[in-house]
């Protein structure tokens, strides 16, 4: 119920993959389907199905050999299932990075924007050389690599939070005492550094004669590769980001914190670094797509870390400094909902099980609701301030940027009377009313700033409706069934037999947007609003509550738009129109 079907698919219909296109595979559909299938049903099994799409898709490995990268994406899923429980904190980064992937596919197919960005890079050819010239490939593969892979690195953070809590267990008979593990390595060189498999000078010959400045690093060990591209995207002394990506590793222990991005970075640089040697593949096919997505996984967390604060005093990151981290940082902040939690505190606490989307060309409104419970109280407001202190979200986003929370328990009042007056409607409506109320209001929200983008929304997250419109919403929900049975039509379940109307004629439009209106005229008497020159909410006055002949043709337009959508909405519950 967050739109991203619908801006996933726009994605894929604008996609074009080189393979495809030049031998005649059919690596998009296999993509677009595991997509789709992911976002019908978020489980293991179908984030699995995406990972294999994009790394089968994107294969680079040694013949005989499995896809390494479904292997180290397993090792995090076994450890997040099994190691994960003994601490405290802890919640899922499997589908969640799925889930990143998607968010980021969307924003970047609504958001004119962010294309420019990244398109301005992948036209100039000294960042970008080698790139794909089909439609959005090349976004499609660096942000692949970047988002699927950002959280590899992550069992080292639980190995780390393991120790932690076992010591404090230990150490709990003596008060006094704080006992601090620290990870460190006697040899972290062997981890920082890419396999030689073909002469050192070969391989880097390209980068190297690029940029002058690669004299002072070493081309085949991953912190350097990532301090020379941070100082060339974000414009940090080279020196300084070199010193302090080496000693990060000290940083961390001594602070008693693990970086899982940091290791991800290193991984990927690594794994990557070795087989495209091993594979005979061009090295600007590793030290600019690779790397650009090492370090904007790098950067989802070190850039809060680190590169906020002295020397680099960064403010807001800019997507037209480093569009893939941008991208990366944004949607893994984003990507609340539905994260299973497996440590033993966050087992208790409220999450998000849903989230409500509405992206647009300029703007990005997120309403994050919680099926049980309630979210803190400060959650939106700290998260967006979080968000305006590592983003300049004006750059994409000047129509405005809101986050919201919404409590499905809080409509539990209003859903139960709309369930006690109603008639025989199908169950899937009836379990899915809070759901569809809310998808609503964002679907007007969207249809008002089509119309007027340059006027603030009143109420931007359903959370902001006073109870009177949210029962409103919840009404027009319940009498979707109604309005079907007028024309002979029902609801069932996608994919059942039968013709499926996928657009209502506009003919039914203007008759069912006039039985809309008389239903909303009726809802507002019978709960005490009255006729008034003037709207006013508090005092439940409309100038509206008219014959829909004497509405203006703007106002009409509201409830067309209520009919229109109708298959869009039904869509975000896996129902769909059929004729009887």
């Amino acid at each position: 119920m967050n739109n991203l079907q619908k801006y996933s698919n726009q994605f894929f219909d604008d996609l074009e993959v080189f393979e495809d296109i030049t031998r005649g595979h059919n690596y998009k559909a296999f993509l677009r389907q595991a997509v789709l299938e992911f976002l019908d049903n978020e489980t293991k099994e179908t984030a699995l199905a995406v990972y294999e799409s994009f790394f089968d898709s994107y294969r680079i490995t040694l013949d005989g050999e499995s896809n390494p990268f479904i292997d180290l994406l397993d090792m995090l899923r076994s450890y997040e299932e099994n190691a994960a429980t003994l601490i405290d904190r802890q919640r899922d980064h499997y589908i969640h990075s799925v889930n990143v992937f998607i968010l980021g596919l969307c924003i970047y197919s609504q958001n004119s924007t962010y294309r420019s960005a990244f398109g301005t890079k992948n036209l100039d050819k000294t960042e970008y050389p080698f790139s794909y010239d089909t439609h959005h490939e090349e976004f499609f593969y660096r942000w692949g690599l970047a988002s699927l892979f950002h959280d590899v690195g992550y069992p080292v953070e639980i190995i780390g939070k393991q120790i932690g809590k076992f010591m404090s267990f230990a150490s709990i008979v003596d008060k006094d005492i704080k006992v601090m593990p620290r990870l460190e390595f006697d040899n972290f060189d062997e981890l920082n550094k890419i396999v030689e498999v073909i002469p050192k000078r070969t391989f880097i010959k390209t980068y190297y004669e690029k940029y002058q400045s690669c004299v002072y690093v070493d081309l085949l060990k991953p912190l350097d590769l990532l301090a020379h591209k941070l100082h060339l995207s974000l414009g940090v002394d080279l020196k300084e980001i070199k010193a302090a990506l080496d000693g990060f590793v000290g940083i961390m222990a001594k602070s008693g914190f693990i970086d899982h991005g940091f290791y991800s970075a290193i991984i990927v640089l690594k794994w990557y670094g070795f087989l495209i040697q091993s594979c005979n593949y061009k090295p600007e096919y590793f030290f600019y797509p690779v790397l650009d997505s090492a370090s904007a996984i790098l950067l989802h967390n070190y850039y809060k870390n680190v590169i906020t604060r002295p020397p680099f005093n960064k403010g807001g990151l800019s997507p037209n400094d480093h569009p893939i981290a941008y991208l990366l940082i944004l949607c893994d902040e984003l990507q609340e909902w539905n994260r299973e939690a497996y440590g033993i505190l966050d087992k208790k606490r409220t999450h998000a099980g849903e989230a409500s989307l509405l992206i647009t060309n300029n703007r990005l409104d997120i309403t994050y609701i919680a099926k049980k419970g309630t979210l803190p109280e400060q959650f939106s407001a700290e998260k967006e301030a979080m968000f305006r202190k590592l983003l300049n979200l004006d750059a994409l986003f000047s129509g405005g940027f809101s986050v919201g929370c919404e409590a499905l328990d809080t409509l539990g009042a209003l859903a139960s009377k709309i369930r006690e007056d109603a008639a025989i409607v199908p169950r899937p409506l009836l379990d899915n009313l809070e759901n569809l109320a809310i998808a609503i209001h964002k679907m007007f929200n969207l249809k008002k700033l089509e119309r007027h983008p340059n006027v603030p929304l009143e109420y931007p997250n359903f959370a902001d409706l006073p109870d009177s419109l949210k029962y409103s919403n919840l009404r027009q929900a319940r009498s979707i069934a109604d309005k079907l049975e007028l024309m002979a039509w029902e609801m069932r379940p996608q994919g059942a037999d039968g013709p499926v109307i996928k657009e209502i004629p506009e003919d039914v439009v203007e008759s069912l947007a006039k039985f809309e209106h008389e239903a909303w005229v009726r809802e507002r008497l019978e709960t005490g609003w009255r006729v008034g020159e003037i709207k006013h909410i508090e005092n439940k006055i409309s100038p509206y509550l008219v014959p829909y002949d004497e509405l203006s043709e703007e106002i009409k337009d509201l409830d067309r738009d209520a009919i229109r959508n109708i298959p869009e909405l039904l869509g975000m519950i896996s129902m769909a129109i059929y004729e009887k």
